[in-house]
């Protein structure tokens, strides 16, 4: 039994002090990479994948497309979400994405569950040379771009 006991006891005086009562490590924030631009997280939001951000009362997704698709596609996914809720109402509007060339987007309105309006805006285009799909769904109608939440501010501008 005396040999366990001063096994254990050397092992135990063999862990460096630093590790016993260690403060946790400043944890690096977290970012999701949108076309190559690191996007901090905010407080209140949850990345639910790497093209997926989830806030209290929005929701940032992306897809990256391929040049052969950017023509079909995002018509094929607007009509998807247009089925997907009744009384949708659709309108198009104009935006950058990344500073780059004008986008080309869709303006979904339809009531939710709740009673209240969901806004649904689908941009398209090209993004520092990658064609890319983004969707964001609010709460309020944004006008301009300051009514847009702050990590939608850093990769979409509104044309108004």
């Amino acid at each position: 039994m005396k040999q366990p006991v001063q096994l254990l006891l050397a092992l135990l005086l063999s862990i460096p002090f630093g590790c016993w009562a260690q403060a946790p490590a400043d944890v690096a924030p977290v970012t999701l990479n949108f076309c190559g631009v690191e996007l901090p997280v905010e407080t209140g939001c949850t990345p639910n994948n790497k093209y997926q951000l989830t806030c209290g009362n929005y929701q940032v997704t992306w897809m990256y497309l391929d040049f052969s698709v950017m023509k079909t596609f995002p018509a094929q996914f607007i009509k998807q979400a247009e089925k997907k809720h009744k009384g949708t109402e659709k309108q198009p509007f104009d935006c950058v994405i990344l500073d780059g060339p004008p986008a080309q987007g869709t303006r979904l309105s339809y009531p939710t569950d709740a009673g209240g309006m969901a806004y649904e805006l689908v941009a398209y285009g090209i993004a520092k040379g990658q064609p890319v799909l983004l969707d964001i769904v609010l709460p309020t109608d944004p006008e301009k771009t300051a009514d847009l939440p702050a990590i939608v501010q850093k990769i979409m501008r509104l044309q108004k």
